[in-house]
């Protein structure tokens, strides 16, 4: 007798529930967790609701006709009918939406194994409410794990970066293990055995692993990229700054004789003259650290501070920085005074805002130092301060490029704060060129 005949009796035969039934109840949850990150559809709530409504008695009905005809396809359709549920409630492509339920598939498979591994050794000490609170244990336990380690994982702005592919590919593989395999236990009897458990539950796990070890994989191979063609283009902005810089102290330089020789006729305003002098030795007055490449982006930044009223003082020997490329030290002093600026550009009152940079030689090891103007600590992730950009998808890879290219050149990044300060260091093995090469 069916659970709903006990409670209902003469239900149609359509709409009566079994304990194989229960797996609606598990896909459902699963799913739940591994979508949580998408984004929703308008009205998502009454959808939902509307959704549930329709879907469950479906759920309940649609398999028990199909396994009146054939057997094995009952959690499959289950799955399919799921699926159709959430692309009602959620937004986003039908690939991010079939990995994320896959994930799910392994995962209550993950615990239905977990589960039979437990009970099948004890099935005849167990009473039906043991095993009820068994199931209920291990589906938690489970369930939470395959959350923490996988599911919330790949979300960085409502979807999940994926290639169709491999996604459908790894959906019909999937497929194969979850149901074929469940199906052909039953069929031979294998799943009376608690033998048969560690192998599939092996297979789940690494089912997971491999599944979002590819996100992982994916998602670091186009942030490479994308760091790269960041740099590729600072590179081609450094060029055309290299030009400006050059242009505008070449012309500063021949301003200030044009004014002594306009002095010299005596016919002049020295009030006037003077400030146009202070104005013409401000742009000449850049950084010589005997590197032109860094000299070309401290005057570049130099310029910016000035305009914010912000105090940037440095300390440079250039020699100290000889092996690296033109374009690395662009991007590198680039990127952090970029951040560093931003953030003074907020300080309050003007007279804090300051920015500090040094550069030197210490034996075999390049040392970089750059402080700015701190009252309070950012929020750090993995090291590196988290973006207050809305949009951190496109934002925060400053200091992830900064990163790239110190490990690049074999050398470590420090960013700590100290007092009001916030304070980058960089060491770098000095002439390590075949890293750089790599």
């Amino acid at each position: 007798m069916s659970i709903t005949d006990a409670l209902v009796p003469g239900l149609p035969s359509l709409l009566r529930i079994t304990i194989a039934h229960g797996y609606i109840v598990q896909i459902l949850l699963a799913e739940a967790l591994f979508t949580y990150g998408l984004r929703r559809r308008s009205h998502a709530v009454m959808r939902a609701i509307f959704g549930f409504v329709v879907a469950l008695p479906l759920m309940v009905a649609v398999p028990n006709w199909i396994s009146g005809y054939v057997s094995g396809l009952f959690s499959l359709t289950v799955f399919l009918l799921s699926l159709m549920l959430w692309r009602w409630i959620l937004e986003g492509s039908f690939r991010e939406l079939l990995f994320c339920c896959v994930g799910a598939q392994l995962t209550q498979n993950l615990s239905y194994n977990v589960e039979n591994l437990i009970y099948r050794p004890f099935a005849d000490r167990i009473p039906d409410v043991g095993w009820f609170a068994l199931s209920v244990g291990c589906t938690c336990v489970v369930y939470a794990f395959c959350f923490l380690l996988f599911a919330r994982r790949p979300y960085a702005s409502g979807h999940v970066e994926v290639e169709g592919r491999y996604v459908y590919t790894f959906a019909v593989m999937a497929a194969l293990f979850t149901y074929v395999m469940q199906y052909l236990f039953q069929v031979y009897g294998l799943d009376r055995y608690w033998v048969s458990r560690p192998p599939l539950i092996l297979c789940c796990l690494a089912g997971l692993c491999v599944q979002y070890g590819f996100v992982a994989l994916k998602s670091e191979s186009d942030e490479r990229a994308m760091l790269e063609r960041m740099m590729r283009q600072e590179a081609r902005q450094y060029a055309i700054a290299q030009e400006s810089v050059d242009l505008i102290n070449m012309k500063a330089h021949d301003l200030k004789h044009q004014i002594a020789r306009i002095r010299a006729t005596g016919n002049v305003d020295d009030a006037e003259l003077n400030d146009i002098e202070r104005i013409v030795a401000r742009y000449e007055d850049t950084c010589n650290s005997g590197n032109r490449d860094l000299d070309v982006v401290l005057a570049q930044k130099q310029m910016v501070c000035r305009s914010e009223g912000i105090v940037m003082t440095v300390i440079a020997q250039g020699e100290a920085l000889t092996f690296m490329r033109p374009s690395d030290i662009a991007s590198l002093f680039g990127n952090i005074l970029d951040n560093a600026i931003e953030h003074e550009r907020t300080v309050e009152p003007p007279s804090l805002r300051t920015i500090a940079v040094s550069v030197r030689r210490n034996g075999n090891m390049s040392v970089i130092r750059i402080e700015n103007y701190c009252a309070r600590r950012p929020r750090m992730v993995g090291g590196l301060p988290v973006t207050s950009k809305n949009d951190r998808r496109y934002h925060g890879f400053g200091m992830r490029s900064v990163r790239y290219i110190v490990e690049r050149y074999g050398g470590s990044l420090a960013i700590t704060t100290e007092g009001d300060l916030f304070v980058v260091s960089i060491l770098l093995p000095y002439g390590n060129e075949c890293v750089a090469a790599r």
